[in-house]
């Protein structure tokens, strides 16, 4: 605040608190620099001061050495770590005996009173330190009582300089006191403790009671060996994993109780599977095997196991004889028939005992079931057969000029019901059956047309193009005469098919040409009263024209006489326009 009252705002550096840590720890590093070069000094001057002197080595050289090793600690005491606090602590827990002892040596040798108290200044704020740092528990009041004994063994050659038991007395006492209880200490879980060994070494006799030599008890025993590393040190940790072990132990002796009953029943079942098929299968194997992965402690392997080998055998106990009765029927429909359809069932049947080896009698049966009414339907299909072939037969006895090929497919029929292809037989048998139907209706086709030949020549015109016509109804009278029906109706047909659409065509010019005929009659006296007669060019023309169509359409040319008709049309419609 002003004094006028108002408030000034402080500005702050963003690197204003590093700096002031970086400020006060160069104060202190330098301090701990001083604090050590002058442990140092003093420890030089001592030593130097021993040169010559008439004390023994221990009086000579102890302090020197506690100096020095007091520089080196320096610096844990500037970082004062978890580390250097351990350092620190125990450096100050073997000091203290080794200087008590100085301390009464000086005492016992009439040393001035000063530097004995201060000497035993030191070590009482050694004391305090050390216990102040290392009492957090038992660990640490355990480890100050162990390197208290270390300096207390640093201490006895100290004191050895002296006779006096007194002093010995003293020295003995302090150890004792200051020893004794950190090295007894206790942590209060003495209690849970020895509950905890009673019920590791109770559970551990429980395992080894069951465990008989197999590895059924490997996680329990795990979970002990755990529990007796970590139950000194936490015996609530240790009495939990001893309740893990017991609940293990008992998961699993239930399991295995449940795991004998399932392998009795699945036993029972492979038995009577054994009696049914008269050896030994693969539900026994399956079944050995689940008892060794029982043996290596796999329970819910052999467990599955178990259940495998009893389904495997109520299979055998439900199907065997169903399926052994299903292929002795099936054999017996087969017998010792032939054929390519008889060759599958065949096999179907040799699948179905091959199935009844591998022990899946339900298979065997599925596939082997339907071959006695698939044998009927074969030997239906066999007469089906050779009732097409008798036809065939027939017919072709029947048909005395009937084409070798059809003979020959006949004998490829027979050959065909020989060898048991049915349904090869029955289309080659139906085939000659067919083949002869439409040659014998193509005879009385081409017969009946030639019977009636006047009737054909009359639809046939005059002219030039009658010589093909002719021709064509000659060559289909030679076909007939070699007895080649078939090609010989087709031959009739196409000049059937012509004829008619020679006719049509003819019916159609014959309209047209009527027609102007009719329009040239009526064109015809216009122009005779206008003055145009026969002389005319154009006139001319047309008459002509009329004519040719005339005499074209009376031999059959119908080309020629639409085209005599397209100049007459012409020639008229420029008349027209004369008149």
């Amino acid at each position: 605040m002003t004094p006028s009252g108002s408030s000034i705002a402080v500005l702050m550096l963003p690197d204003y608190p590093d700096r002031a840590i970086a400020a006060a720890r160069i104060r202190v590093e330098r301090a701990s620099l001083f604090c050590q070069m002058t442990l140092i000094a003093i420890g030089a001057w001592w030593l130097f001061e021993s040169f010559g002197s008439d004390s023994g080595p221990i009086i000579a050289y102890g302090p020197v050495v506690m100096l020095f090793s007091s520089a080196l600690l320096m610096p844990d005491l500037v970082e004062f770590g978890p580390v250097g606090r351990t350092r620190a602590s125990t450096a100050a827990c073997i000091f203290w005996p080794p200087m008590l002892a100085f301390a009464e040596v000086n005492r016992y040798g009439g040393a001035e009173t000063g530097a004995v108290v201060a000497l035993v200044a030191v070590v009482f704020f050694l004391f305090l330190f050390s216990r102040e740092v290392l009492n957090s528990g038992v660990n640490p009041r355990r480890w100050r009582g162990i390197s208290t004994m270390v300096g207390f063994g640093l201490a006895i050659p100290v004191i050895a300089t002296i006779p006096n038991p007194e002093s010995w007395l003293f020295i003995s006492i302090a150890a004792l006191t200051s020893t004794l209880p950190n090295l007894l200490a206790k942590d209060g879980s003495e209690e849970a403790r020895r509950v905890f060994y009673y019920r590791l070494k109770k559970a551990e006799r429980g395992v080894l009671e069951v465990q008989s030599g197999n590895t059924l008890m490997q996680q329990p025993n795990s979970l002990l060996k755990t529990a007796r590393e970590e139950g000194r040190k936490n015996p609530e940790r240790g009495l939990y994993l001893v309740e893990e072990a017991e609940r293990e132990v008992e998961r699993i002796l239930s399991m295995v109780e449940d795991l004998e009953e399932i392998r009795d029943q699945s036993d029972r079942a492979v038995n009577r599977a054994e009696e049914i098929t008269g050896f030994t299968g693969e539900a026994r194997r399956i079944f050995a095997r689940a008892e060794e992965e029982l043996e290596n402690g796999s329970l819910r392997t052999a467990e599955q196991g178990f259940r495998d080998a009893k389904i495997r055998a109520s299979q055998i106990e439900s199907h065997w004889d169903s399926a052994s009765s299903a292929i002795s029927e099936a054999e017996g429909a087969v017998g010792s028939a032939e054929g390519h359809l008889v060759e599958g069932l065949r096999s179907t049947l040799e699948a179905a005992k091959k199935a009844m080896e591998d022990e899946d009698p339900e298979y065997a049966l599925a596939i082997v079931s339907e071959i006695p009414s698939q044998m009927e339907d074969v030997q239906g299909l066999m007469s089906r057969a050779t009732r097409s072939i008798e036809d065939a037969e027939s017919a072709l006895s029947s048909q005395p000029g009937s084409t070798e090929d059809a003979g020959k497919r006949l004998k490829e029929a027979k050959e065909a019901m020989e060898s048991g292809n049915a349904s090869l037989a029955i289309g080659l048998a139906d085939g000659v059956v067919r083949s002869i139907r439409s040659e014998g209706e193509a005879q009385s086709s081409v017969q009946r047309a030639l019977r009636q030949r006047k009737t054909i020549e009359e639809k046939i015109p005059s002219g030039s193009t009658r010589q093909d016509w002719m021709s064509r109804l000659d060559d289909i009278e030679a076909l007939a005469s070699s007895e080649r029906w078939l090609d010989a109706s087709v031959t009739l047909a196409s000049l059937t098919s012509d004829l008619a659409s020679l006719a049509s065509r003819t019916e159609e010019a014959s309209e047209m040409l009527e027609f102007l005929n009719d329009d040239w009659l009526k064109l015809r006296k216009r122009l005779d009263s206008s003055g145009i007669g026969p002389d005319s060019i154009e006139r001319s023309t047309c008459e002509r024209a009329l004519a040719s169509a005339a005499d074209a359409l009376s031999e059959g040319a119908i080309e020629a006489c639409l085209e005599s008709i397209g100049r007459a049309d012409s020639a008229m419609e420029s008349l027209r326009r004369l008149v």
